[in-house]
């Protein structure tokens, strides 16, 4: 379902990596990290990592590596690389937020209607708890989006302070709900409409994602190769 250019792409992406060197595949992972949708969108972050792939396939005929190829500014290169890019895509970005938060809002709710209540759909609860959930995910559509690519290519403890930020601001979120939570407001809710109206948004917005990128797909470039 919702088969498009990109999930072609990347399946063919990962075909051919996994015949490269430990080394170069390393090199691409640390690359492709920085590639958020906040810097390069969706399409173009796969087209960036075929031609990686490729460059690494042309060097191994050499008997070098991608790092030979690039030097030691790794961080330097795919800088240049976004650069040179379509850059981020804001409709994308947009997309990607709704179908974190839906898809979260129907597992959570899925997950403790049976988990917890029993199967039971009418739920008395603060409504906070939609609050609480909301920041969860802003907390983690930013974090994953921003804040962890701006470290993925640090070294030692660099390298661990995205984490660190994302394990300390949802700590600090989970400790306002709790302060906040209060049992004299509470009121029933209806989960099975919240699931409802999630899965149907989160189908709705996949399909405009599908439709996006085969729109991002269009003319594309070679962004590696441009750099010269």
């Amino acid at each position: 379902m919702f088969m498009n250019e990109m999930i072609l792409l990347k399946k063919e992406n990962e075909a051919q990596i996994k015949a490269l060197r430990d080394d170069d595949v390393q090199t691409i992972k640390d690359i492709m990290k920085g590639m958020s949708i906040f810097k390069v969108n969706s399409y173009d972050a796969q087209v960036i990592k075929r031609d990686l792939i490729g460059m690494a396939q042309e060097f191994e005929l050499r008997n070098k590596t991608l790092h030979d190829a690039i030097g030691s500014d790794v961080k330097g290169f795919a800088h240049d690389i976004i650069k040179n890019s379509g850059g981020p895509c804001k409709y994308e970005i947009f997309l990607g937020f709704l179908l974190k938060l839906t898809g979260y809002f129907f597992a959570w709710f899925l997950v403790l209607s049976f988990g917890a209540y029993g199967g039971e759909l009418g739920w008395r609860v603060n409504p906070i708890i939609f609050l609480f959930y909301f920041s969860v995910v802003i907390l983690s559509f930013i974090t994953e989006g921003l804040v962890a690519p701006v470290f993925s290519m640090e070294k030692g403890f660099k390298k661990e302070c995205g984490s660190i930020i994302s394990i300390v601001l949802f700590l600090v979120v989970t400790i306002i709900y709790f302060f906040l939570y209060d049992n004299q407001n509470i009121m029933e809710i209806n989960v099975g409409c919240i699931m409802l109206v999630s899965g149907l948004a989160y189908l709705i917005a996949k399909y405009l994602n599908f439709k996006n990128i085969h729109k991002l797909a269009i003319n594309k470039k070679n962004f590696i190769q441009d750099l010269s």
